[in-house]
């Protein structure tokens, strides 16, 4: 069986695609991370929350990624935190609340 010269070119292709599904995307504001390079670019991982929680530190109100808020706490600290609707939006472990913020975010339980 022979190989028409398009073959190798749709390999090659098929290995980008595969490759920038599999580490294009980087994680989502809130999700759980081990470091920060799991997080993406320009992006930390809060350790001191229960399972990690990607995020942007220090942000300003408007500079968070888009299904984020900033959140300033009473330390004044800032954090993109992931914005929610309901504690189904929250991953495990995490509710919906508008503590420290006036858009309702994915905090920790506590």
């Amino acid at each position: 069986a022979s190989s028409g010269p398009g073959v190798p070119m749709l390999r090659l292709s098929l290995l980008l695609a595969v490759t920038l599904l599999a580490f294009g995307c980087g994680k989502e504001i809130g999700d759980e991370c081990l470091s920060d390079s799991e997080c993406g670019p320009s992006r930390s991982c809060d350790k001191a929350s229960t399972g990690g929680y990607c995020t942007v530190t220090p942000c300003t109100a408007g500079t968070c990624p888009e299904g984020a808020v900033c959140v300033t706490f009473v330390s004044n600290d800032t954090y993109c935190m992931a914005a929610c609707e309901s504690d189904d939006d929250c991953r495990d472990g995490y509710r919906c609340t508008r503590d420290d913020a006036s858009t309702p975010y994915c905090r920790q339980s506590q």
